[in-house]
């Protein structure tokens, strides 16, 4: 596992003793204070990096920073110096890649140039093609930090989407730790953490991903990091793998449990959780109701919301034996009292909706799909627009 670093570097002044564009401040950052006038190296120092990847263009302060890491070679220095005119190429930048690796004392560090001369929407997409190798230096398990301070235009948001891009399809296992921005001061510069922002859309997306598409996987994920909320993350992982088998009583047992329990996130103090917990308060309150059957009926709006049409089918069908046991004073956990309350709906108004009995029912559509009878393969669209109406014909019958 490596800790690194990706910085922007942008133009400083070619000559070594004048001062550098970037002015001297005093860096905060954790309580602590570091002297220097270049966001990177401070993180680098505080953080103990062990490899940096600098993104810059052929006239960026390559020579002010290797003279701000403590390159002693005179000559090397003139020569990035001279070359910073006509622009430097990536075999000028070799050895000072080679220097940021004795300085760190481990090897990986890199210098990554783009081009910056159009400005137009061919060059971002290009540059951002060009930054993609970054993910062929960025292991499973790896620690990634990343520096906006210096980035030119549009640098810092291509950067943070590069991130999250090779967080999703190249590395998901990598841990970014830090989205850092030097707040330059006259007396204290603090370094702000943009991270916070980053971990917003994460669990966002995982509350969305319950609510719209009935996975609550990413949000487990998430809980599981804090072992404040390992009993909520247990419940929703629970719930989640019931969801998937379909296994309507145990998901009744849970979602009474999630109730329970997440009311620990209102007295959280992480923000993006107080920020966002009544939204998931909110989802799962939804689903907290008195009878069994009125859960199973809601579980299948939901599911058909969510277009998981094959489980709204499941959950409807049960929902409505459920409720013919709930009538009936049977047993709901009963198998031979399941069946027998089945029976019992009658050939009429509600029957002839749901027996197998009868042409494009509830129970005949149902079986067909846990069955896997090809003989409505080509039904599908239909049979979606048949469990709208199931849905909605049989909502006054959870009403009895």
């Amino acid at each position: 596992m490596a800790k690194i670093l990706i910085s922007s570097l942008g133009t400083g002044n070619i000559k070594k003793d004048s001062d550098s564009n970037y002015q001297n401040t005093i860096y905060k950052i954790d309580n602590k204070e570091y002297k220097g006038n270049l966001t990177s190296k401070v993180l680098i120092e505080h953080f103990d990096i062990d490899k940096v990847i600098y993104i810059g263009t052929n006239k960026s302060m390559w020579d002010n920073l290797y003279h701000l890491f403590g390159g002693k070679d005179e000559k090397y220095l003139e020569f990035l110096m001279e070359r910073k005119q006509k622009g430097v190429s990536n075999d000028d930048l070799k050895r000072l890649e080679n220097f940021l690796d004795e300085t760190l004392k481990a090897k990986g560090s890199k210098a990554i140039l783009i081009d910056y001369e159009k400005n137009n929407q061919d060059e971002i997409w290009h540059n951002f093609e060009k930054l993609f190798e970054i993910r062929d230096y960025i292991e499973d398990g790896d620690e990634v930090y990343l520096d906006i301070t210096h980035g030119f235009r549009y640098m810092p948001i291509l950067n943070i989407f590069l991130l999250e891009f090779i967080s999703i399809f190249k590395a998901p296992n990598i841990n970014i730790k830090g989205i850092y921005y030097g707040m330059f001061a006259d007396n204290i510069s603090e370094i702000i953490d943009f991270k916070i922002f980053f971990d917003l859309l994460e669990w966002a997306k995982a509350i969305n991903m319950f609510k719209y598409s009935s996975n609550s996987q990413l949000l487990v994920d998430l809980l599981s990091k804090d072992k404040t909320y390992k009993g909520v993350a247990k419940v929703f992982s629970q719930f989640n793998n019931s969801l998937q088998l379909a296994n309507m009583s145990s998901l009744w047992q849970f979602m009474k449990n999630i109730n329970k329990k997440i009311n620990i996130l209102q007295q959280t103090d992480n923000k993006i959780l107080k920020f966002l917990s009544n939204d998931l308060i909110d989802m799962t309150k939804r689903f907290d109701k008195d009878r069994q059957s009125d859960f199973q009926y809601e579980l299948a709006l939901w599911l058909y919301e969510n277009k998981n049409y094959a489980l709204s089918y499941i959950a409807l069908y049960e929902a409505i034996i459920t409720k013919s046991c709930e009538l009936k004073n049977y047993d709901i956990d009963d198998y031979k009292q399941r069946e027998e309350a089945k029976k019992e709906l009658g050939d009429d108004r509600w029957g002839k909706y749901f027996y197998t009995k009868y042409d494009n029912s509830l129970s005949k559509i149902r079986n067909s799909i846990v069955h896997q009878d090809n003989s409505r393969k080509d039904l599908v669209n239909q049979d979606i627009e048949r469990l709208k109406f199931f849905l909605e014909k049989f909502k006054s019958y959870f009403e009895l």
